[in-house]
């Protein structure tokens, strides 16, 4: 349970960087956010993926 409080905590403060209430160095909130464009990009493109698998698998079963 002191894990996801954690977590959160880590979300917290990375959204914080993010929104620009937080002064750090703008080059690390930068690649912060290149970091966070990736995983997103990232994520989409494994739904994708399954997608296309899933439809494999139904083309196959008719």
């Amino acid at each position: 349970m002191m894990a996801l409080v954690w977590l959160i905590d880590l979300l917290v403060m990375g959204i914080k960087v993010l929104g620009g209430r937080t002064k750090v160095n703008p080059v690390f909130r930068y690649g912060l956010w290149v970091a966070v464009l990736g995983t997103v990009a990232a994520g989409i493109a494994v739904v994708g993926v399954l997608l296309v698998l899933l439809q494999h698998h139904l083309e196959n079963l008719a």
